[in-house]
């Protein structure tokens, strides 16, 4: 398998995106410690710039290959495929896409928290029934939060 790796320096902080025979498969919010590292291939080449131009509020939507983990279950699978369907900008509770697909919002939950291409698949556009908790398990404010709200209102200002 041909694999690479890069490391962004962005507005959230160090990003590192990860791609493997042609398609991204990882992507990383805080690559702590590492320094930045520019892309090489085409697929990280194009994935870093999307994401930078989503950070930029420049844009809503992502068009590159994505390669879920192969231990990946179909339920995560089901998850992953509901968020790519909320519209940037709005948000779904775990309840109601625990509704969706007949599930708990648990389940949801802890298929969220396997997401392994956060923003590109984006988990964060899913918030709790009282408001925006459980960003990467995190229920009170801090970093992961701030993250969470920092990124839909990047999704709700116009691009």
């Amino acid at each position: 398998m041909d694999t690479e790796r890069c490391v962004l320096h962005t507005v959230i902080g160090e990003m590192a995106l990860e791609a493997a025979d042609g398609a991204v498969v990882a992507v990383e919010l805080h690559a702590h410690g590492e320094s930045p590292r520019e892309p090489q291939g085409p697929v990280l080449r194009r994935a870093a710039r999307q994401i930078r131009e989503y950070l930029a509020g420049t844009r809503r939507t992502f068009d590159v290959p994505l390669r879920r983990p192969p231990d990946a279950t179909p339920f995560q699978h089901r998850v992953w495929d509901a968020l790519l369907a909320i519209p940037p900008g709005e948000t779904r509770t775990y309840g109601e896409l625990a509704a969706t697909l007949g599930t708990s919002a648990r389940a949801v939950g802890g298929a969220c928290r396997r997401n392994p291409l956060p923003i590109l698949v984006p988990c964060h556009r899913v918030i709790a029934k009282g408001g925006l908790g459980g960003f990467s398990g995190a229920w009170q404010e801090g970093p992961e939060l701030a993250l969470k709200r920092a990124l839909l209102e990047r999704e709700r200002s116009d691009p």
